[in-house]
């Protein structure tokens, strides 16, 4: 089990970014799975991080967000990279990767979306008058309930 798999994308890169801004301190190895940290976050407030990296889920931090859950936070992935610093390579690669075919998805979609409306717009186009005047009064009244006020239209 990695780390990447039990917490969410957002602590992932808020705690890269703790760990790249240098906010984790006094980092101490306790025994060959625990360790000890403090992270402090944007306005100053120090967390005590306990991380075990056999267990990550074990591991405990002081923040609001963690506290008395087992989560994994901001403040341990920040711990985390300062413990496995190869490890942030990697989830760059996969940053990366996920960002450029999320891209790929939007304008495959975006692309699609396009061609909709053009086979819809030459459709409507070739339609008489009378029939799109109907439809759409056909539209507006589905959009009102029965006991609706139509004064508004008028």
């Amino acid at each position: 089990m990695s780390i990447f798999d039990i917490t969410s994308h957002n602590s992932l890169r808020r705690g890269l970014d703790y760990y790249e801004s240098k906010r984790v301190s006094r980092l101490t190895k306790i025994n060959d799975s625990d360790y000890e940290a403090i992270v402090c976050n944007s306005e100053k407030h120090e967390y005590h991080v306990c991380f075990n990296t056999k267990h990550p889920r074990k591991s405990t931090c002081t923040c609001p967000h963690a506290e008395g859950r087992m989560i994994i936070c901001k403040h341990k992935v920040a711990v985390f990279f300062q413990i496995f610093p190869h490890e942030v390579k990697m989830f760059k690669e996969v940053i990366d990767a996920q960002e450029r075919e999320a891209e790929l998805l939007y304008q495959f979609h975006l692309k699609k979306q396009r061609e909709r409306y053009e086979e819809v717009k030459a459709y409507v186009d070739q339609l008489p008058l009378e029939t799109l005047k109907e439809t759409l009064i056909d539209y507006i009244m589905s959009q009102y309930d029965e006991e609706d006020d139509f004064t508004a239209l008028y």
